[in-house]
């Protein structure tokens, strides 16, 4: 019995082994040209070099897409492999039901260990919550960060396994979330582990360190006469502590408001390359698939930018251009994703999910639709062509929706936030997005037949998705 028990345990061990970890890194409101292995014209202003050594050892999808415009939304559509719209959730403050299968609870039975760190925003009732949908461990914030220095308990409220984390006070979130994440990677390296890493950074509010400010001048010194600008705002400092306070005013001095989302987004970057290094440190990073992207496009505040840049894709967040839906997106695997490549197939966040699911030799839920795809045997030559054929948004609320065929993309709106964008026409819009990423010349009365085509598929494949659901009424001591 010893025997049989000694070698049921080998096994499992030689088993595990063979199994792939997979690391999910998500950053929150970053802009499609904020991150320098973008090479666009604001993508030199910013400092990323982990995520563009990230970049480097692997595949850089240029039409990697979410599958809608907004945080909450956008993350359930990544757990779930499904669009958002197939279970009513498209605004912030609707959840998904606890019915939906997200990562974890599709690998668990395979061995994994999962593991979530920071913004979670996808569920505030029990049933909901990470420990409640599949993950082992949890440390983060289950809505979203009030405070990037955590001097306000329970908000952000931290947690480890559902208790409040003592003595958080002070520590910069990005960093603790990184520390949390090592930790969990190290006490996990000998079986197979799931590690998706949200980080609030660079959303709103705008806090910073003078420490990160000052890298980025040294890296950066044209952000010198703009942080000499900023040292005087004595007001704003605590120690070398920075709050940019409010950023929806007339007088906004948008390169402070910059330079600070820039450095906000270094101790993303900062923390993207200890966790690479914690891998190769372990020896783990030849078996391990990292997934990088942000949860949709920067936020815009027309005329006053959100600190992020989108362009040359037009508008942002909420919105279902693409600058609302595109962003950077980089699968890194050393040995098993070719390295240093730019990919033009057109990919999505719900392709995090199959993938996920069958590296881990898990099953693809069959009861219900699933629109994402295993991306590996496109990227190892098994498979040819688009993964995705069609890709749609909506935000039916806004009267805003919109898909994607090859190189064409159809966009109607109808909407309340007209200021924001140049109205389409009576039908909608019709742009060549593979040949002007601006969308910025409508080919309606050209291609009329198309757009046509694009419309009626668009009514097609959206016909049976439900309503959206309602915005969601916090219970009596729910947190």
């Amino acid at each position: 019995m010893c025997l049989q028990t000694g070698i049921s345990k080998k096994l499992v061990a030689q088993t595990w082994k063979e199994k792939p970890n997979v690391i999910v890194i998500i950053t929150d409101d970053q802009g499609y040209a904020d991150v320098g292995f973008q090479n666009l014209p604001a993508s030199s202003q910013v400092l990323t070099p982990n995520l563009d050594k990230l970049a480097r050892s692997g595949m850089v999808f240029k039409n990697g897409y979410v599958a809608i415009s907004t945080c909450s939304p956008s993350r359930a559509s990544l757990l779930t492999g499904r669009s958002s719209s197939r279970f009513g959730v498209e605004e912030n403050d609707r959840y998904i039901d606890s019915t939906e299968i997200i990562i974890p609870r599709a690998i668990s039975s395979q061995g994994y260990i999962s593991g979530a760190f920071g913004k979670w925003h996808i569920g505030r009732e029990s049933s909901t919550k990470p420990l409640s949908r599949g993950f082992d461990y949890y440390y983060g914030d289950i809505l979203k960060n009030k405070d990037y220095f955590m001097k306000v308990v329970p908000d952000p409220p931290c947690w480890v396994n559902g208790t409040k984390s003592p003595g958080e006070n002070g520590r910069y979130i990005t960093d603790a979330y990184t520390d949390e994440a090592i930790t969990f990677i190290e006490k996990n390296k000998d079986r197979p582990f799931f590690a998706y890493i949200a980080y609030n950074a660079p959303h709103s509010p705008f806090l910073t360190t003078r420490q990160l400010v000052e890298r980025v001048v040294e890296a950066r010194p044209e952000w010198m006469t703009v942080y000499e600008r900023m040292k005087k705002e004595t007001k704003k400092w605590k120690g070398d502590q920075y709050y940019f306070g409010k950023f929806l005013i007339e007088d906004l001095d948008e390169e402070i408001l910059r330079l600070c989302y820039i450095s906000m987004l270094l101790a993303a970057d900062d923390g993207i390359g200890k966790i690479v290094e914690t891998l190769e440190k372990n020896d783990l990073r030849e078996n391990t698939l990292i997934f990088y992207l942000s949860d949709n496009g920067a936020a815009l505040a027309r005329p006053k930018d959100l600190g992020g840049v989108n362009l040359p894709l037009r508008d942002g967040k909420g919105s279902v251009y693409d600058g609302g839906v595109r962003v950077p997106f980089v699968m890194s695997w050393p040995g098993k994703i070719k390295s240093g490549t730019n990919n033009d197939m057109i990919v999505s966040s719900m392709d995090i999910f199959s993938t996920t699911v069958e590296l881990a030799g898990g099953k693809i839920p069959s009861d219900r639709v699933i629109d994402g795809i295993n991306l590996m045997p496109y990227l190892t030559g098994k498979k040819k062509g688009q993964p995705h054929p069609t890709l749609f948004f909506r935000r039916a609320e806004r009267n805003f929706w919109s898909i994607r065929q090859g190189d064409y993309k159809w966009v109607y709106y109808a909407g309340r936030n007209i200021k924001l964008v140049n109205k389409e026409p009576e039908g909608g819009g019709l742009y060549d997005i593979q040949n002007d990423i601006s969308e910025s010349v409508d080919l309606s009365k050209e291609l009329s037949s198309k757009k046509d085509e694009l419309s009626k598929l668009y009514r097609e494949l959206t016909k049976n998705l439900p309503s959206p659901l309602p915005k969601y009424e916090a219970k009596d001591g729910e947190d």
